[in-house]
């Protein structure tokens, strides 16, 4: 399995969600299932992506997944600067 789609993930044994920012002001979902992170698409085979948090959260529940749900964002501020990157340049917070 390489990809998930909303109307499946009520059905899986899904671990986590990840809500990861992207480029553009978009935010991507991604669901950790079976020590994979797997990237949630809709039926119609786009990928899950809105402009706000708060509206995958929408659509995730919608759909039946109410698990553990964190913010993944990567920060680029060690390279702007030059610094070598750091180990672990994601933050992950918790989403309530």
């Amino acid at each position: 399995m390489t990809k998930v789609f909303t109307d499946q993930l009520a059905a899986l044994p899904i671990r986590e969600v990840e809500v990861r920012s992207i480029e553009g002001g978009l935010y991507a979902a991604y669901v950790a299932l079976e020590g994979k992170l797997l990237r949630v698409y809709e039926v119609d085979n786009s990928p899950l992506s809105r402009r706000s948090v708060g509206d995958i959260k929408s659509v995730l529940l919608e759909n039946g997944c109410g698990v553990k749900a964190f913010l993944v964002h990567h920060s680029a501020y060690d390279e702007m600067i030059g610094i070598e990157s750091a180990v672990e340049p994601d933050m992950k917070i918790a989403l309530a």
